[in-house]
């Protein structure tokens, strides 16, 4: 086996991972809700930045 079979398989490995946490997330209706009211905020403009949230929880004293 050559390094780069073993670079491939690393690859591959790595691209099988991804699939099953995808299909993982599919399968769990909660996370698929929570998604797809994430979306609905996003497209809404229920959304803040970063830097903004970072200092509302600074201002809170939560971090």
């Amino acid at each position: 086996m050559t390094n780069e079979d073993r670079a491939l398989l690393v690859k591959v490995s790595s691209l099988l991972e991804e699939l099953v946490e995808t299909f993982s997330i599919l399968e769990d209706k909660e996370a698929m809700l929570c998604l797809k009211k994430a979306e609905k905020d996003v497209e809404t403009g229920r959304v803040r930045d970063y830097d903004e949230f970072l200092k509302e929880l600074r201002e809170t004293g939560a971090i």
